[in-house]
């Protein structure tokens, strides 16, 4: 973009391009008080345009053909707050005024304070942050994250507090911060996360990193899951946490255990660890209860036995009984035959001359939780083994049901 004229301007915006010309002016002076007000005085005005950027701002389309100017008072500079401040300064302007592919955006917030960066805008933090996964790429993962660490959380925490936490995350994904929770500083790394989240983000963030583990290689699929059981652990949410542990589904998995049992040692309510025994039970997991995971010996053995669905038939009978489904369905009742107005034929015969298999199946099924049934049960022995081999075997894998 060429330099527009003076003449071309309103009013308000020739006296901002000339009070921004006189900064590039004083920031250049050898007096030190003019530089100092000049480069606070360029701060103030560029982060209160880009605050809110919705187009380029005045201040960068200004200081556009200044570019080349700071950087060489930047490289002239010798005090180190100065320096920093006019970094931050370059790095921002660097968003319009910078050759592609040049990353200088980046390069100069590294020089820069790296205080606050979010204050200079939502498209600089964007920036920034595609700007970092660019180094990442192209230098081929060779450039440690952790010399970015402070930069690339402070961006994570922007997108966060913004309600874009899949933005975040993907961010997360892009430079390869999984691959840190996987040496001796893990939990350093994770814990660094948990301050970034709170109580109206972190499901989702939960949610999303779940979603996403499903795609993951085996290294970062557990480092994902880690942190949402993490995450749920720090709010609390003891059932979510425990469903995490259980989609690792890795019973190798030495973590597996411990990770469990501290998740009933969080609460002292005996009905959730009876929830979180169920849990465990329907997963087919089998793990024994223990001292860790609960203190009273009743209380373990009855956890114990919901754990090994030793009462898991019992516990079906009350339910059905409570809902007042106890009475065994037959073939008729099961196919709803009285809807036909009496045209199908009753499978329920046993003396049939055309034995229907598939009624003794679904009789089978459908009453096998009750125990009992209307078919199988009140035929005598010598009308069940009357017919051929597969019949026969049909009705003794039926009876065992009950």
């Amino acid at each position: 973009m060429g330099k527009m004229k003076g003449d071309d301007l309103p009013e308000e915006d020739r006296e901002l391009k000339a009070r921004l010309e006189d900064c590039v002016e004083r920031a250049q002076s050898r007096d030190p008080r003019l530089r100092v007000g000049a480069i606070d005085t360029l701060r103030k005005e560029v982060c209160a345009a880009t605050s809110s950027m919705t187009s380029v701002p005045k201040p960068l389309k200004f200081l556009r053909a200044h570019y080349g100017t700071l950087k060489a008072c930047f490289q002239r500079m010798r005090d180190p707050a100065q320096k920093k401040h006019m970094a931050d300064i370059l790095s921002v302007l660097a968003l319009t005024a910078s050759a592609e592919g040049e990353r200088e955006s980046l390069k100069y917030c590294m020089m820069g304070s790296l205080v606050d960066i979010c204050s200079w805008g939502h498209e600089y933090v964007r920036n920034l942050a595609f700007e970092i996964g660019e180094e990442w790429k192209f230098n081929d993962s060779s450039t440690p994250i952790e010399s970015k660490i402070k930069l690339v959380l402070e961006i994570v925490k922007f997108h966060m507090k913004h309600n874009a936490e899949t933005e975040a995350l993907d961010f997360l994904m892009k430079v390869g911060y999984l691959e840190l929770l996987s040496d001796e500083k893990k939990e350093e790394y994770i814990m660094r996360l948990l301050h970034l989240v709170d109580s109206t983000n972190y499901k989702r963030a939960c949610l999303y990193l779940t979603s996403c583990s499903k795609y993951l290689s085996t290294p970062d699929h557990k480092a994902t899951l880690d942190i949402a059981y993490d995450m749920y652990m720090k709010f609390r949410d003891l059932g979510s946490a425990l469903r995490i542990v259980l989609l690792v589904n890795d019973h190798k998995y030495c973590g597996q255990n411990v990770k469990m049992k501290k998740v009933f040692a969080e609460t002292k309510d005996f009905s959730l660890k009876q929830q979180f025994a169920f849990m465990i039970a329907r997963y087919g997991l089998s793990m024994e209860i223990d001292d860790e995971m609960v203190a009273d010996e009743n209380e373990k053995n009855a956890l114990q036995e919901v754990v090994y669905n030793t009462k898991l038939s019992k516990g079906y009978h009350i339910l059905a009984r409570d809902i007042g489904v106890m009475e065994p369905k037959s073939p008729e009742d099961i196919y709803k035959v009285h809807l036909i107005g009496g045209r199908g034929t009753k499978s329920s015969s046993l003396d049939s001359a055309r034995p229907n298999l598939a009624a003794i199946f679904v009789n089978a099924f459908v009453n096998a939780g009750y125990c009992q049934d209307k078919l199988m049960t009140a035929i005598p022995d010598s009308l069940l083994f009357k017919n051929n081999e597969l019949w026969r075997a049909s009705v003794v894998a039926s009876l065992e049901l009950f």
